[in-house]
This record gives C-alpha cells, structure tokens and sequence, in this order.
C-alpha cells in the first residue's frame, strides 16, 4: 500500500485534475444548452397556451380574436394609435406605447374619457382581464421580463409596461382579412417572441439591413439582428393560426417568406424577396400616419391577407 501511493506522485495528480477540470468544461456547456433549450420550450408552450385561450374566445366574438375596441374607418385620422406620435423619437409614456394610460379601457372615439391610444398588447390583456390566462403565461423564461403585478388585472386594460409581456400580436388595427382572427390561413402567424424594434428606434435593423442585406438562403447567423431579443437573438418561437408553435431562426416566416417584425408597403413586392425579408419598420412607415398590417400593399387597395406584423 505504501509503495502504490509513493508511486502516485504530484505528476500524476496533475493528470487527473487536468483531466477533471477538461470534463467540466466540457459538462458545463451542454448543461447551458439543455437549460436553453427547456426555457425555448416552456415559451413555446405559453404561446400555444396563448393561442388556444384566442381560439377559445373567438367562439364568442364572432370568430375574431383579441381586437380592443376601435373604428376601423378611423385608421389615420387620429383615432388610432398603436405606435406614437413622434415615430423616431418616442418616450415610452407616449400614447400607444404599453402601458400607457392601461387605467382606460381602449377607444377610438376621443372626447369621451377613454385612450385613444389602443396599443397592440391591450389584446393579450383582454384574456388576463377575462381571467382565461394568468399574467405569468405571458412571460418567455428565456427572457428578462417580469410578470405584471396587478393584483386585480380586471382593474387594468393593459400591461403595466413592456418589460411585463414578451409576446407580439398581429397588429389587430387593420381591415378584416389582416385582423388575426379564425378566418385567417392556418399558415398565417397571429404571436411571436416580441420584435426587434420597439427599442430600438433611433438606428432600426431594417436600416442596417438595407446596407447590408440577408436572402432566404443566408444561414442563421445573418439574420440575428432580424430576430426578437427574448433568445439572445437566435431566433423566436411563431404561433400560427392553427395555433401550433414552432422556433423559426428567422422572421421570414410570414406568407410567402414575409417578415413578421416589418410591414410591408405599395410596390414592395419582388421576386428576390429583398423588400419581403427587410420591408419597412413600423416606425419609419410614409404609407400614412398610422400603418397598420397590409395597407395598400402592391397598390390594389387597403388591406392584404399576407402580411404579418407582429408588434412590439
């Protein structure tokens, strides 16, 4: 016995921690992964979670899914409201932002106490207010947000802010065929990891890649930039109508390779998919003061069944 342990000698401890320290290293990386990897999948999970309560309350909205209240034949005329007045430079106290005014329940008929300033996740918060879904469902594990704190949501038309949800909507503020709803293709995402741009106004990705563009067949790492930020920018988990999830590396997803963070204007239409993949951020939109998905897409009126615009 004592000669086996002189035989084992300080070289020979110096193997074995290195060979204990390189299995470590290689133990601890898998371990990140397998924990990414679950917190995708529970996101994934509350977006179908999501989806089902939408379908669920189609049933009893003539088959639409969460729209707040407004006119559509008031789209630019300063009765909607979903992104801001100032579109470069927006506080994010100002109307249309989330949270703003989440005290008054959404309209679009000024004057008579309400906000005009129907912001995109008043929709999700009808499930929350309606007490179908918790507020905590709205919240990816893989991203930085907080659950909202309402104690009583039915006091509350909107999340408190945007750290408090982590999911974009189909902007429901267009004509019908553009409003997620069960007349929608099965194909047509309605959810999504929330966008790249809500915060980031002042220097858009859609910019950057208009300088430097990406196509269809570009691999994942072109299009970060592209992606929602609740997965490091590796991609986004997309709810589609039939209400199954998928993690898409890209956000061209859409109909037709559509980006499902920018909207689409007249004449945008190519065979390259160049303005499919970058179209335009809802922020810089000239189409008109308030854009909304599908508006006067290829200049054959106001509405389109094929552009997603998930938002924020």
């Amino acid at each position: 016995m004592e000669n086996r342990l002189r035989r084992f000698g300080l070289r020979d401890l110096a193997a074995v921690l290195i060979v204990t320290v390189l299995l470590i290293l290689m133990v601890i990386p898998t371990l990140a992964h397998s924990r990414r990897l679950n917190k995708r999948e529970a996101c994934a999970l509350n977006l179908r979670t999501i989806g089902i309560g939408a379908k669920i309350y189609a049933n009893d909205a003539n088959k639409s899914w969460m729209v707040p209240p407004y006119d559509q034949f008031l789209i630019g005329n300063g009765g909607i409201d979903y992104l801001a007045t100032d579109r470069v430079n927006v506080p994010a106290t100002e109307p249309g932002e989330v949270g703003y005014a989440r005290e008054n329940q959404s309209t679009s008929n000024l004057g008579d106490g309400g906000s005009s300033a129907v912001s995109v996740t008043r929709a999700f918060w009808m499930l929350v207010r309606s007490g179908n879904i918790g507020a905590e469902t709205f919240i990816c594990p893989a991203s930085q947000d907080t659950a909202d704190p309402a104690l009583v949501p039915e006091w509350y038309y909107d999340f408190e802010g945007y750290h408090n949800i982590s999911y974009g909507y189909q902007v429901p503020f267009g004509r019908r065929l553009t409003r997620p709803g069960e007349w929608a293709r099965s194909d047509m995402p309605l959810a999504a990891d929330k966008g790249p741009y809500y915060l980031n106004k002042f220097e858009p990705t859609f910019k950057i890649g208009r300088r430097n563009p990406v196509e269809f067949g570009d691999p994942p790492g072109r299009w970060r930039r592209f992606n929602s930020p609740n997965h490091g920018r590796q991609g986004q988990n997309v709810l589609l109508a039939d209400t199954s999830v998928s993690f898409e590396r890209t956000p061209a997803v859409g109909i037709h390779g559509d980006n499902i963070y920018t909207l689409m204007v007249g004449g945008e239409w190519d065979e390259t998919g160049f303005n499919r993949i970058h179209g335009e951020s809802p922020h810089f939109a000239t189409v008109a003061d308030f854009p909304y998905p599908g508006q006067d897409v290829f200049g054959v009126g106001w509405f389109s069944s094929t552009d997603s615009l998930i938002y924020p």
